[in-house]
């Protein structure tokens, strides 16, 4: 238990750090953020991971070389990432400790009841139908070495890859976790993924809040306990994107709704004084988006579309609008190939 929690604190927690310190090496807004950096680096990890699985699974690949080759690549770049930015971690840290003592009432309350969601996570469990394949389908990966080879329901070889989940397979992403950090899929799933994710999902609505409130720590703090009470209290129906994220968060179209696409929405905040840096971390949000979910193909494109058409007349600049095409070329190949395999 002692090596999987250190694997998955350097996997899922060191990695995507120095990750996103690639990023924010090359801008100036927020860059000594610690939440900016560890959203981007989930952004790298899932937008690679999509690049390099599709190929992968396209040549009946094992899930071996998968992890070699996707594992070398993030290694790569984060020693590259650690070699530039040696001198940024410590003052990282440093910065965020010292933010701790200026926080307000309502950010110790927000921290309060996200505790209050964790120990839900932990001591209670929801269970879901789409398990039987998202689940059932890593642990077959894990057990056969294979990557979308076999039906999890059956164990038999697909003779067609099934075209609702070869585009987006997260579900590989947990065997690769899984496999990496001696973690049992569902355990990734039910317990690491939902912690994880959780804060993710609350650091991605907290830089949103720095960006509309100009860093006002007041008003952020006002913004997310609102944020957080309306999510609680989004249980009206299964398909909000408030039950999604504190119930199911282990699933992509989950991570879609309650990560990538606020994701989106911040970007194209920073969008409007951006740097090329940010142009280069959307078009991997994009592939990420298209990695957790056969959704976030379309979702992605749309919100993205729109962004553009805004930034083009706001900034009365074509260009801009190109740069944002190019960034949705994942999405407009994916639904390229699913028109043609489905």
């Amino acid at each position: 238990m002692i090596k999987s929690m250190a694997l998955i604190a350097v996997f899922l927690g060191l990695l995507p750090f120095l990750l996103g310190l690639f990023y924010t090496g090359f801008v100036e807004k927020e860059k000594n953020n610690i939440l900016l950096n560890m959203a981007a680096g989930y952004v790298i990890m899932f937008g690679i991971f999509e690049v390099v699985v599709l190929p992968l699974i396209w040549m009946r690949q094992s899930l071996s070389l998968l992890i070699a080759i996707y594992g070398g690549i993030l290694l790569l770049l984060a020693l590259v990432s650690l070699v530039l930015n040696y001198r940024r971690i410590l003052g990282i840290v440093t910065g965020a400790f010292q933010a701790v003592p200026h926080f307000n009432l309502c950010i110790w309350l927000l921290l309060l009841l996200i505790a209050g969601q964790l120990f839900v996570y932990t001591r209670y469990e929801y269970s879901n139908a789409d398990d039987s394949f998202y689940v059932a389908a890593a642990t077959t990966a894990l057990s056969t070495d294979t990557i979308l080879e076999r039906n999890p329901y059956t164990g038999s070889v697909y003779e067609s890859l099934p075209s609702r989940y070869v585009l987006s397979p997260f579900f590989v992403f947990n065997a690769v976790c899984s496999r990496v950090t001696c973690t049992h899929p569902a355990i990734m799933a039910h317990s690491v993924f939902m912690i994880l994710f959780l804060i993710l999902a609350y650091a991605v609505y907290a830089l949103i809040g720095r960006i509309l409130f100009d860093g006002d720590m007041e008003k952020v703090g006002y913004f997310l306990l609102i944020l957080a009470g309306l999510l609680v209290f989004s249980s009206y129906s299964e398909r909000t994107s408030g039950r999604f994220l504190l119930i199911r968060l282990w699933q992509g179209k989950a991570i879609l709704a309650g990560i990538l696409l606020p994701m989106l929405l911040y970007l194209a905040f920073r969008l409007f004084d951006g740097r090329r840096a940010d142009y280069v971390l959307l078009f991997a949000l994009m592939c990420a988006c298209c990695m957790v979910s056969s959704m976030g193909v379309a979702l992605g494109a749309i919100m993205l579309g729109i962004t553009g058409i805004l930034l083009a007349w706001r900034k009365k600049s074509l260009r801009m609008l190109c740069c944002l095409a190019l960034c949705g070329l994942p999405n407009l190949i994916c639904a390229g190939i699913y028109f043609v395999i489905r």
